[in-house]
């Protein structure tokens, strides 16, 4: 194998590469990517054996072949390498590397050693805007994050297809977001209902890759999720578990119900997060008779802060005041993904019978819900 390539169309592809390549595992081989030079194209492959990466360059080739090259320090060369265009090739195991005042080695290993590049069938799919697509999934990706420390079999991504709409939704048991759109923002042919979860690994590379087309292609399959990007190619298993109904925690009623503007509360919840201890726990104070809410935060160091934020109460079912108990992030990150001026807030008070959640969504319209439970 011998070719030439500029470092910066490679060095992207080479990140996420670096990222797929486990860190610890049992099995060597995986610390290694292959790298294919054929038909004027070179390609490169990556498997933890959970998620499996695969890009394609066109470069120009003088010899054809395949290598297996050591991820991480092929990815810190390459960070290093100061020159436009770099030259590889092989002899035997060894690759290496040139520019015009450059020369590199590193040990390679046979090719026959590495897993099968996984297949993925095209018969399912769903094309979307990549921006879009992306949008979404920041919107809800908070949860993931947390889930997998709190609710591991949960960290991941549901989506459900119905006849009409495509759901997203995420949850690490102390809150949940769905995102909800109508079919009529991609292109599809599955008309049956489909179902699955999709892991937090392959959200998080695709998230992360920078450069993007307009389109993204998914492909379903029973076991497997496929996200095509036209150069960049992503394959995952899907999580086996059954996904709760989670509708049924979806609040419909509630004791107090109100409206507050969304810069406002942000503002506030920005000088009470100075304030809060490890706990990170906000009280929010509700007077039925007032037009305003209390945001109070304590610290054994720093001691009280509490800021009056005006709103507009829609309904409410007690004359007692209220107060109730949120985690500050969670509290904010709920209302920071909702992009409205106004922000719907319904809140059930806990009781004897347990403690419900509360909603948090636009008053205009219903594509975002965030639910969280109460401290």
């Amino acid at each position: 194998m011998k070719i030439s390539i500029l470092k910066n169309s490679l060095i992207d592809k080479i990140t996420v590469i670096n990222r797929i390549c486990p860190k610890k595992t049992d099995l060597s081989v995986l610390n290694f990517f292959k790298l294919e030079a054929k038909d004027d194209k070179l390609t490169i492959f990556a498997t933890d054996l959970e998620i499996s990466y695969k890009a394609t360059l066109l470069t120009k080739i003088e010899e054809e072949g395949e290598f297996l090259i050591p991820a991480k320090q092929f990815y810190e060369i390459l960070q290093n390498f100061y020159e436009d265009v770099i030259n590889i090739e092989n002899k035997g195991n060894t690759l290496i590397l040139r520019g015009e005042k450059t020369f590199s080695t590193l040990p390679g290993i046979s090719e026959e050693e590495y897993p099968l590049i996984p297949k993925y069938s095209e018969e399912k799919y769903i094309e979307i805007d990549n921006k879009l697509f992306e949008d979404y999934l920041e919107k809800i990706y908070g949860n993931i994050k947390t889930a997998s420390v709190i609710k591991p079999e949960f960290a991941g991504v549901y989506m459900w297809i119905t006849e009409n709409w495509v759901r997203l939704v995420t949850t690490d048991t102390i809150r949940l977001s769905e995102i909800k759109f109508k079919k009529d923002l991609i292109i599809t042919n599955i008309e049956k209902e489909e179902k699955l979860l999709i892991p937090e690994t392959i959200i998080t590379e695709y998230l992360k890759i920078k450069k993007k087309p307009l389109k993204l292609k998914i492909y379903l399959e029973p076991s497997q999720i496929t996200f095509d990007l036209e150069d960049q190619v992503l394959l995952s298993k899907t999580l086996s578990i059954e996904y709760p109904d989670y509708q049924q925690v979806i609040p419909q009623d509630f004791n107090i119900i109100f409206y507050v503007n969304r810069d406002e509360i942000l503002r506030a919840l920005r000088l009470n997060k100075v304030y809060v201890d490890q706990a990170k726990e906000i009280k929010v104070k509700i007077n039925p008779k007032e037009e305003f809410i209390e945001l109070i935060t304590r610290n054994e160091v720093l001691g009280e802060n509490i800021n009056k934020v005006d709103i507009k109460l829609e309904s409410v079912d007690q004359d007692d005041e209220i107060e109730i108990s949120y985690n500050i992030d969670f509290l904010t990150e709920g209302i920071k993904n909702i992009y409205s001026e106004k922000i719907f807030m319904g809140i059930n008070i806990p009781s004897d019978y347990g403690i419900k959640p509360t909603l948090i969504k636009s008053p205009l319209e219903e594509d975002f819900i965030y639910i969280l439970m109460p401290i």
